[in-house]
């Protein structure tokens, strides 16, 4: 478990600091139109993708994983390539349903295809337990596409290269580990399978298809009502603020929901409810202050990590989205735990259905009239509406704890980290060292401050750790003329996050 915990960990860390090397390298490499371009090309092959592969991978994840004498791949595979077959289907309803050219359709087309079959043989890997196979599948991908989109850019490629570059890397990597995927003995495709994986895998379709237009509209809309520059500048800010803030949330998510799931089957309610609370303290105090971080650094985050012509957008934008993507952190790795714990994923569907609606109801509105403050604005009020539409459900599912002490402890130290950082930005120019600078102190203020407020636990594990290492007595411990104490235990909240109980020896 701990290892491909570890392994998963890694290709996420891998693959989001080249997500961000892209970001500093490609946004001064590319004008804001070719990667409006890209973007946009993006969330066309995001929509596709999951209408096409959905059910497969989702069948392959789900049926591979019982282990033992099944072996779903070769089916897996002969359903890849039956969905394949649509595709000249979504390229025709893509181009009639967009104003987007032919050739940028038929580039977004072949990038879904590319990243269907990879993502396929992840599912795969993960469903086999070949953890290590899947990280370094992971890091070999996210290289090789950086290095040919950078070979591409230097030699005058635009935005449509980059997509190229990227989907070739898709099937380049998959066919690298083709053999690791399909490692002898493999069974033979069976077509009776194929009904059992459409009926397991075509319902959460659905969820699926209206999530990714969800995640994709803002863009989409941005480049329908204003062009290639304007999504250029947009997708660039949109996906630094989600890289720096959904990296703790999704590795907080990937421990809560299966320990969730574990501990409601071990002990119900009873053992549940704690470990959730739990959760959501470790959650909040991870995002909110990366939150109220990127909000008030943002003009040094763009001046250093940005290209020129990106970097007055992402100033104004990246404030507003960043409290978007809170709101989306707490939806999916937090109020998603209930629709798990009550096995009603339609809940799911229908919280993503509500969010789709309202973001197409919102968004033209606010686009057309601010621009894009307006869109970044439209985004967040739509989280906000998921998360207390989603609060909602869960009193129909699982309902979750809240406390209420707990989470304000965590906004008193964001806030006194705030204070420090508003402080200290009249006094900096904006520049690297003027970053470092402002990032440090704001860790080390805000690290201070949940240590004198014992967030999830921390005071008391630090006490703990230094007990354990003979740094100092045992807390109820002391040598008063010749006599001890008896000791008093030091235990944080039961969590089932291993590392984070803090108990004396």
């Amino acid at each position: 478990m701990l290892s491909q915990t570890f392994h998963y960990s890694v290709a996420s860390v891998v693959s989001a600091a080249i997500g961000l090397l892209s970001a500093v390298v490609f946004t001064r490499l590319l004008s804001p139109d070719e990667y409006g371009v890209y973007v946009v090309g993006l969330s066309t092959a995001g929509i596709v993708s999951a209408l096409l592969f959905t059910w497969v991978r989702v069948a392959a994840l789900r049926f591979q994983s019982e282990g033992g004498a099944v072996d779903v791949r070769k089916t897996i595979f002969l359903a890849y390539l039956i969905s394949a077959l649509a595709a000249p289907i979504a390229l025709l309803v893509a181009t009639l349903t967009t104003s987007v050219s032919l050739e940028r359709n038929i580039a977004a087309i072949f990038f879904a295809l590319g990243l269907g079959l990879f993502e396929l043989g992840q599912e795969l890997l993960k469903a086999r337990l070949q953890s290590l196979a899947f990280m370094t599948a992971s890091i070999i991908r996210a290289c090789l596409a950086f290095t040919l989109c950078l070979a591409a850019a230097l030699l005058g490629g635009g935005g449509l290269c980059q997509l190229a570059m990227v989907a070739i890397t898709y099937f380049v990597t998959t066919t690298l580990f083709a053999s690791t995927i399909l490692r002898s003995p493999v069974a033979g495709p069976k077509i009776s399978d194929l009904r059992t994986f459409a009926s397991f895998g075509i319902p959460i379709t659905l969820s699926g298809i209206v999530f990714a237009i969800h995640a994709a509209l803002d863009r989409m809309l941005v480049f329908h009502f204003m062009g290639d520059h304007a999504a250029g500048q947009y997708g660039a800010s949109a996906d630094l603020v989600r890289q720096i803030i959904l990296i703790p949330a999704v590795s907080i998510a990937s421990a809560t929901i299966p320990l969730a799931v574990r501990a409601y089957a071990t002990g119900g309610d009873r053992e549940a409810r704690p470990h959730l609370e739990f959760s959501l303290e470790i959650l909040l105090a991870a995002v909110l202050p990366a939150v109220v971080g990127v909000a008030l650094t943002s003009s040094y985050i763009a001046g250093v990590i940005l290209g020129i012509e990106f970097r007055e957008t992402a100033a104004q934008i990246m404030p507003i989205l960043a409290f978007a993507w809170l709101f989306q952190s707490f939806s999916q790795s937090y109020i998603h735990a209930s629709f798990h714990l009550a096995k009603t994923p339609f809940m799911m569907t229908t919280q993503s259905i509500a969010m789709l609606v309202a973001n197409l109801a919102v968004m033209p509105v606010l686009l057309a009239r601010f621009g894009l403050v307006g869109a970044a604005s439209s985004l967040v009020i739509v989280e906000a509406f998921g998360a207390a539409f989603g609060w909602f459900l869960t009193r129909k599912a699982f309902p979750l704890p809240f406390n209420a002490p707990h989470i304000m402890r965590i906004v008193a130290a964001t806030a006194i980290m705030a204070l420090v950082l508003t402080f200290l930005k009249p006094l900096l120019p904006i520049g690297v060292v003027s970053f470092a600078v402002l990032a440090t102190t704001g860790c080390i203020v805000y690290a201070l401050a949940a240590f004198a407020f014992d967030i999830a636990g921390l005071r008391q594990a630090v006490i703990a750790y230094g007990a354990r290492r003979n740094l100092w007595p045992a807390a109820g411990q002391s040598n008063l003329e010749g006599h001890v104490l008896p000791s008093a235990s030091v235990t944080a909240p039961s969590t089932g996050l291993s590392g984070i109980s803090a108990r004396e020896p």
